[in-house]
């Protein structure tokens, strides 16, 4: 038996997910009986609990077309997905940290757009 497989079996679970879910919200509800000083299988299993619960939200909002029930429920298929959303989220986030250097760069040397033809204005005197 593996512990890791039969984790995110109960954390793909409704059941576990209607709790999570209701946890989220500070509603009182506990998911174990200990609050505090969690074993490492409890932190295993909220971990996997909020990758699903993720994925359940993007599945319901249709936020990828490759994300199905199908992928959720097959760990393979769903390590697979996870891995290409990892590496989009870092795709976006490098092509968003390029163009605020881009914006910086614009704003530092006063860039100005005329028709078709990019103009910036360099002051070439020493300081």
């Amino acid at each position: 038996m593996n512990i890791n497989t039969e984790l995110r079996k109960l954390a793909r679970n409704q059941y576990w997910q209607a709790l999570y879910n209701t946890n989220k919200d500070n509603s009182g509800i506990q998911l174990f009986k200990n609050n505090s000083d969690l074993s490492s299988v409890q932190v295993e299993f909220l971990q996997w609990l909020n990758i699903y619960n993720i994925l359940y939200t993007e599945l319901a909002q249709k936020e990828s077309n490759l994300l199905t029930e199908k992928v959720i429920q097959d760990d393979e298929r769903c390590n697979a997905y996870l891995y290409y959303r990892k590496q989009k989220i870092e795709q976006e986030w490098f092509e968003h940290q390029r163009d605020k250097k881009i914006d910086e760069a614009k704003a530092k040397h006063n860039f100005k757009k005329e028709g078709s033809v990019s103009v910036i204005d360099v002051d070439l005197r020493r300081k």
